[in-house]
């Protein structure tokens, strides 16, 4: 395998290149998608760059949505999930050892407290991982922190891994990643000189570096003397960005791939991964086509991976296909106060219906209804084709637990009272069921209620009824 990936960094120019480059690749066809697992065609990939290059997948902290992040997992999962790359991050202990932890300190995301460089490898080894991203009330779990060669042989074989917050202990980190076989692995990154990169990569061709470029580093683009980083992390607020302009994006692609995260806003101005759900263009299709990216970072790995192999994302999630029915959250009933909603505080933002008292956010790139609490309702009205029993579920986030109560009012004398689980962030939406219906053709009408005797606070993205049998 190593001697396989050496010859093809020679063959495909990231030792000595020249080609030309287009910044307006589509993302290729169902039938050219990767399968999970199998780094040999991974490597094969990630050589590719320019014209024609293959979209990559990474995963951020790996796959956190389905196990605690930086766990192993997470990690096993984002592979499972179809990333090519996981991102993990790296930090040292007061003794010397490296584990995963992307803040640090452990609190956020431990049921413990301190420093990671504060405390020693036994102690951090003794605290549980809270679910998902964590926070002061997520459900502390099984899982334990990660050593960096426990999730270097996780992903063996299988991906690349992305080495966050790593750069100061790169050396250590290679050390790792040659006792484990892993050197062809790891991607190392980081913003420092580029003499500085170029000497370490020069230690050994087997090595792997992207750099990280942002508004006071585009220049750095093609100045990297001998072999080139196989790829340039480009980080941009602004589409004016040095950083984004055709030559230095065309620069980059000479010899590199071009990596852009879509997480949140700022990373790449406002093309993110919840704008992309909305509309392709939004996101995802743009940073394909305008700006070259053929390594995106993403929070959403399936919705993405569905996206690049063909699917549309107007379709996606919708669990029945055209059995299907979706309402957003801003689209309640017309008639103003006391009619359509009714809301107990003033707008804190007005994304949409300015006019309306109903408090709609934009929660990078997803529009949602925010800020609710106890007493206020909304009403909503939709068509049902056809006649059955309908799952009702609906997308939310929340840091809280319990997150919500809410009541399903369908005007028949009859209700639902379901509950709103902790998602372990304000921007971590998820699809959650709360009742089995069965609904008749035509209008119905109803009113999603918050019960004033019930702790309230977490965002509603939208209602989804997926018909399950008649």
């Amino acid at each position: 395998m190593i001697r396989k990936f050496r010859r093809g960094l020679a063959a495909t120019g990231l030792i000595a290149l020249a080609g030309a480059t287009a910044l307006t690749t589509l993302p290729p066809a169902p039938a050219a998608a990767t399968a999970p697992g199998g780094i040999d065609r991974v490597h094969q990939r990630l050589l590719k760059h320019g014209r024609g290059a293959p979209l990559m997948i990474a995963s951020h902290r790996g796959q956190w949505r389905a196990a605690p992040e930086n766990s192993l997992a997470a990690v096993d999962a984002a592979i499972r999930d179809g990333a090519e790359v996981v991102e993990i991050d790296v930090r040292p202990t007061k003794d010397g050892h490296l584990v995963l932890m992307h803040d640090e300190s452990v609190d956020r995301t431990t049921n413990g407290t301190g420093r990671v460089a504060d405390l020693t490898l036994d102690q951090i080894k003794a605290l549980h991982l809270k679910q998902g991203l964590g926070g002061g009330q997520a459900a502390v779990t099984e899982h334990t922190v990660p050593t960096f060669e426990e999730a270097m042989r996780t992903a063996k074989g299988r991906a690349l891994v992305n080495l966050d917050k790593g750069w100061p202990v790169r050396q250590q980190m290679y050390e790792v990643l040659k006792r484990t076989g892993t050197v062809d692995h790891g991607l190392f990154k980081g913003a420092p000189t580029v003499e500085e990169a170029a000497a370490f990569m020069a230690q050994d061709p087997e090595v792997l570096y992207m750099h990280i470029i942002d508004d006071a580093t585009a220049g750095v683009a093609g100045t990297f003397p001998g072999r080139q980083p196989v790829a340039y992390e480009v980080v941009f607020d602004s589409t004016d960005d040095p950083q984004v302009t055709r030559e230095t994006l065309a620069e980059i692609a000479r010899h590199s791939r071009v990596w852009i995260n879509s997480m949140w806003y700022g990373l790449a101005a406002q093309y993110t991964d919840e704008a992309s759900l909305r509309d392709e263009n939004l996101g995802w299709r743009t940073l394909v086509r305008t700006y070259g990216a053929n390594m995106i970072q993403t929070d959403n790995v399936e919705a993405l991976g569905y996206w690049r192999d063909g699917g549309d994302l107007s379709r996606y999630g919708r669990q029945h296909g055209d059995r299907t029915i979706r309402v957003e959250g801003e689209d309640f009933a017309p008639g103003g106060e006391g009619v359509g909603y009714h809301d107990l505080d003033p707008n804190r933002c007005t994304v949409s219906r300015p006019d309306e008292g109903v408090d709609i956010c934009d929660l990078e790139g997803a529009i949602a209804v925010n800020w609710i609490r106890g007493g206020e309702w909304l009403k909503y009205r939709f068509e049902v084709r056809k006649a059955g029993l309908y799952q009702v579920s609906a997308r939310v986030s929340s840091p809280y637990s319990p997150a919500g109560t809410v009541v399903l009012d369908w005007g028949t004398g009859t209700s639902t009272t379901a509950p709103i689980a902790n998602t372990t962030s304000h921007d971590a939406f998820t699809l959650q069921p709360l009742e089995r219906r069965r609904l008749t053709k035509g209008t119905h009408e109803l009113v999603l209620r918050m019960p004033e005797s019930a702790y309230q606070n977490f965002n509603l993205d939208y209602l989804q009824l997926d018909l399950t049998g008649r």
